[in-house]
């Protein structure tokens, strides 16, 4: 590395982020590929290719981690090894295809980029969809990023200036880690919580014994009729302040239903697990989550408006009894330990078992982003995949009055028939065909 080159000691992972890893360690040992995402701008007109490639050389200058790897220190802990870094451009590449979702299932499944191996971390991928239409595809890792800090990079993107000066884009100096016996008595609270998880026997589309094969996604984008009908049905069934119940309902009842149709003879209960954005200022790299985990029965999932108070009276007694800082207390508990150890907890009282659905309602996406260097921007969302367990996802988010909900899951979890169902159910719940 020239010696005139500024580098930038290494960048501490948050818990956060070694439970994404320790996700990614499970997708690695069961060859389910790696944790990866895509985010996706559509755009009318033709793309700016001479300024987006300067908004990769400044941004891939500016910000070294993009190009880091990641791994443990003597200490045990894991950081990106910014302190190895040769700033340079984020890759970015163009594509003609009318098939943008194929584009993207294909891209989620190559193994790039891969944050174990120095070399990009992030991609961007111009596609052009038609004469008069394109979009930016963002590949990224979960480990690296998350939708609030794709959130903010997407406007770096759209007016990235001119300074290169490197910073870490991170918290730099996180609060470092009380004894273990007292991060033990702080996450007790949670542990407890999981020793009553063994009862339930929580399921997933997960098939025990069989390997899962490639992510598989589809996008449903709602246009704004359908959006209007869906929040009508919204504020008729659960309030408008009640989004993320209302949502999160939706898609556990969805899942619950194909699990149910599997096991016809038991009242199969749904472990939600949610991820809620925490408040203050969040940082453009690093996860700053709270993972919330909620059992609802069969007969709380038996009608739609029942269920989404039942998850809300869930939600706030979760809260009420301060499991959020037991659960952060567990997890820094295991972040010097090899990354599979975040899994264990979880594998042990839930019996191979992680959750039965992963989901987020991310809100309105990039708020403040309108043009993409001349272009429009018509609409946006995330494509996350997932690994098996739990073998699926449901994912929401809005643009400019339009919803979009991404259906994500892992090969050999759900059958032709299963998906139908599913999708059938979401459509009734939502009240909008769901293609």
């Amino acid at each position: 590395m020239p010696e005139s080159v500024q580098t930038l000691p290494p960048l501490a992972a948050t818990p956060a982020d070694g439970f994404l890893f320790g996700l990614e360690s499970l997708m690695r040992r069961s060859r389910q590929g790696l944790h990866l995402a895509a985010t996706v701008i559509e755009c009318e007109g033709k793309p700016d290719l001479a300024a987006l490639r300067n908004a990769a050389e400044v941004l891939g200058h500016r910000y070294p981690i993009v190009h880091a790897r990641i791994a443990r220190g003597g200490d045990f802990i894991a950081r990106w090894r910014l302190d190895e870094v040769t700033p340079a451009a984020i890759p970015l590449e163009v594509h003609e295809t009318p098939e943008l979702h194929d584009f993207i299932e294909t891209q989620l499944n190559s193994h790039k980029p891969d944050i174990r191996t120095a070399g990009a971390n992030l991609r961007f991928h111009v596609v052009i969809t038609s004469p008069s239409t394109w979009a930016l595809v963002l590949i990224w890792s979960h480990s690296l990023h998350d939708a609030v800090g794709i959130d903010k990079l997407l406007l770096e993107i759209a007016s990235p200036g001119d300074d290169r000066t490197p910073r870490s884009g991170g918290n730099d100096s996180p609060a470092p880690a009380p004894p273990m016996s007292e991060l033990y008595k702080q996450a007790l609270p949670m542990i407890e919580e999981m020793r009553t998880f063994p009862q339930w026997r929580v399921r997933s589309l997960h098939r025990k014994g069989v390997r899962p094969g490639e992510s598989r996604v589809q996008v449903v984008k709602f246009d704004r009729e359908a959006t209007a009908l869906i929040r009508t049905k919204m504020a008729a069934t659960a309030g408008e302040l009640l989004l993320l119940p209302y949502f999160a309902s939706i898609a556990a009842r969805a899942a619950q239903s194909v699990i149910a149709a599997r096991h016809p003879d038991e009242q199969v209960p749904v472990l939600l697990s949610l991820p809620v954005q925490l408040k203050g200022d969040r940082p453009l790299f690093q996860n700053h989550l709270g993972v919330y985990t909620l059992l609802l029965t069969a007969g709380e999932l038996a009608e739609l408006k029942p269920a989404t108070r039942a998850l809300y009276r869930k939600y706030a007694d979760f809260m009420r009894r301060k499991l959020p800082a037991a659960m952060d207390a567990l997890m820094r508990m295991m972040e010097r330990c090899p990354s599979r150890f975040y899994n264990f907890p979880v594998f042990t009282y839930l019996k191979g078992e992680l959750c039965t659905l992963f989901h987020s309602h991310t809100g309105g996406f990039a708020p403040g982003l309108a043009e993409m260097h001349g272009s429009r921007v018509t609409n946006g969302y995330h494509v996350p995949s997932v690994c098996s367990p739990p073998g699926i996802g449901i994912f929401f988010s809005e643009f400019a009055g339009q919803l979009s909900m991404t259906l994500s899951w892992k090969d050999g979890c759900l059958s032709p028939l299963e998906l139908e169902l599913l999708k059938q159910t979401l459509a009734e719940d939502l009240g909008a065909p769901v293609p």
